[in-house]
């Protein structure tokens, strides 16, 4: 018996659709708007909250030595920089190189993160200084891509993959220093930034703008030993790229808190800290917290290593782990 053109249209949609849908519901839990651009610890929305943060809240190794040194002028330490500069001879400009990468999962998607940040600044004066940002991005979403085989049928599975790139801007200045009477400072930074994210095998992606305020005080409550306190907000506006269809939301709101506790051993820095990251609008992980712990040499006067190991965790059974390794080059 011969089927009908039409027939087998309909049959072929029955199997399709259902199939469709259980793969979204097994593998996805949320739409691929909210994968890139807001909604995850790994959106676009989110790499711009972290900057924000570590631009102005959350300090290194090597800023808590230059501000609380635990030995007078790095008694010891090799010389690396023979020229001075503007402001008493001390550097006046540092860059920050820091790679890394993890593995986490939301309900059952699996995600591969893998991150290079450039940050740099430079001393306008005792208070003030400038401060540059460019992270890059790229994330894996394991079997988040599905596609059917014409001659067979079967239904196969690939990843997907977002590439993510930012630039930054802040100024950072110091409302209160630190002096030989006062064990602590405290800085605002206000930062402006541009972070872009695309996924074409998701059909997302989008141009995310925002608008960040970050605050950092540190206080050395014993010899060897800082406490920082970081608190940031962020405003970000979202806008889609290419012919992708706008995102769910057009504008997200993110408060981060978290404190650092910081261990001074000649060159050596033992660090740790828990943050806090709550997304004001809903999305599905809209508070993930995150704990660390880490370490940072001193090579020289103006050079340093640093690495991390990273633990997040959230609602929507979201958790990650991670590791970066970092330089500071102070001239």
């Amino acid at each position: 018996m011969k089927i009908p053109a039409y027939s087998m249209c309909f049959l072929s949609a029955a199997l399709i659709l259902p199939a469709s849908v259980m793969f979204a519901q097994a593998h996805c839990h949320f739409s691929s708007s909210e994968t890139i651009v807001d909604g995850l610890p790994t959106s676009s929305v989110s790499m711009a909250t972290s900057d924000t943060l570590e631009m102005g809240a959350f300090v290194t190794p090597d800023e808590i030595e230059q501000t609380f040194p635990s030995a007078p002028d790095d008694a010891g330490l090799p010389e690396t920089v023979t020229g001075t500069s503007d402001l008493g001879g001390a550097p006046t400009a540092q860059i920050d190189i820091e790679a890394g990468g993890g593995t986490g999962t939301v309900g059952d998607q699996d995600i591969d993160t893998y991150t290079f940040r450039i940050p740099y600044s430079l001393k306008l004066n005792p208070r003030g200084t400038l401060q540059f940002s460019a992270p890059l991005s790229k994330t894996t979403y394991r079997d988040a891509n599905a596609s059917w085989d014409p001659n067979t049928g079967a239904l196969h599975l690939s990843d997907a993959h977002a590439y993510g790139f930012g630039l930054n801007l802040g100024y950072a200045y110091q409302a209160i220093t630190k002096t030989e009477s006062r064990a602590f400072r405290w800085k605002v930074t206000p930062s402006l930034g541009v972070f872009h994210r695309d996924c074409s095998d998701l059909y997302q992606g989008a141009w995310v703008y925002n608008l960040g305020l970050s605050s950092s005080f540190a206080w050395q409550f014993s010899p060897g030993w800082v406490l920082n306190f970081g608190n940031s907000v962020s405003f970000a506006w979202n806008d889609a790229i290419k012919d992708y269809p706008d995102p769910i939301r057009d504008n997200q709101q993110m408060l981060s808190n978290g404190v650092q506790l910081y261990r001074m051993l000649g060159r050596w820095t033992l660090y740790g800290y828990v943050l806090d990251t709550e997304a004001l609008r809903d999305v599905l992980v809209d508070s993930y917290q995150t704990y660390a712990v880490g370490a940072g040499f001193k090579l020289t006067k103006n050079r340093s290593l640093r690495l991390t190991f990273i633990y997040e965790t959230g609602n929507a059974g979201y958790h990650s782990v991670r590791g970066t390794l970092g330089s500071s080059w102070r001239f």
